[in-house]
C-alpha cells in the first residue's frame, strides 16, 4: 500500500471522527473517569471499525451487482440510507442531551452519579457517531482497500479523538461545577438538532 493511500486512510479516519469529537466534548463535561473514558473510546472505535466494515461488503456486494446487471441506479438506496440514517443519529444525540439536562434536575446530590457512556445509552451513542463510517463504507466496497490496515488506522484515529474530545470536556466540566450536565445537555441536544435539520435540508 502506497504511502498516498495511507495518508488517504488517515485523513479519512480524522474526517469520521469529528462528528464524534464534537459530540465527546458536551459528554466530557458530565465528570467522566479516566477509566470510563478509556472504555467508551474503546466502544466507539470498535463500533467505527464493524459499522466501515459491514458497509464496505455491502458495497462490494452493490458494485458486483452494478456490474452483473449494467445499471448504475443501484446507487440511489445508498443516499436514501445515509440520509435516513443521519436523521436517526440525530434524534439520538437529541434524546441523550435531553435525559443529561432532565437528569441534572430531579438527581439528588448525595445520589450516585449518572452519565451517559454506560449500557444501552452508550450502544446507541456509539451507534448515532459511526454511521457516517457505515456510509464511507459503502462508498468504499466498490475500491479496491487494505481492510485490515484501514481497520487498525480507524480504531486507532477514532481512539486518540474520543479519548482527546472527552478529556477535554472533562477539564472543562470542572470549571463549569454544577452546570457541566446541563450545559453538556444542552450542547448536545442543539448539535443534534443541527444534524436533524441538515438532514432534513
Amino acid at each position: 500500500m502506497s504511502l498516498l493511500t495511507v495518508l488517504n486512510l488517515l485523513l479519512l479516519s480524522f474526517a469520521l471522527g469529528t462528528d464524534l469529537f464534537s459530540v465527546a466534548i458536551p459528554i466530557g463535561m458530565t465528570h467522566l473517569s479516566r477509566w470510563t473514558i478509556f472504555r467508551a473510546s474503546l466502544v466507539f472505535a470498535l463500533f467505527h471499525i464493524v459499522m466501515i466494515l459491514t458497509g464496505y461488503h455491502l458495497g462490494h456486494g452493490l458494485g458486483t451487482f452494478v456490474e452483473e446487471v449494467g445499471s448504475q441506479q443501484v446507487l440511489g438506496p445508498q443516499a436514501v440510507i445515509q440520509n435516513w440514517a443521519d436523521l436517526l443519529g440525530a434524534v439520538i444525540l437529541v434524546l441523550i442531551g435531553v435525559n443529561m439536562i432532565r437528569e441534572s434536575f430531579v438527581k439528588h446530590k448525595a445520589a450516585s452519579y449518572s452519565h451517559p457512556l454506560q449500557g444501552w445509552t452508550l450502544l446507541m451513542l456509539a451507534t448515532s457517531v459511526s454511521i457516517d463510517a457505515f456510509a464511507a463504507g459503502i462508498s468504499m466496497g466498490m475500491m479496491d482497500v487494505d481492510l485490515i490496515r484501514l481497520s487498525i488506522l480507524l480504531g486507532w484515529v477514532i481512539f486518540i479523538i474520543s479519548c482527546t474530545g472527552l478529556s477535554v470536556g472533562r477539564q472543562l466540566g470542572r470549571y463549569v461545577g454544577a452546570y457541566a450536565e446541563v450545559g453538556g445537555g444542552a450542547l448536545l441536544t442543539l448539535f443534534g438538532l443541527h444534524l436533524f435539520m441538515k438532514g432534513l435540508f
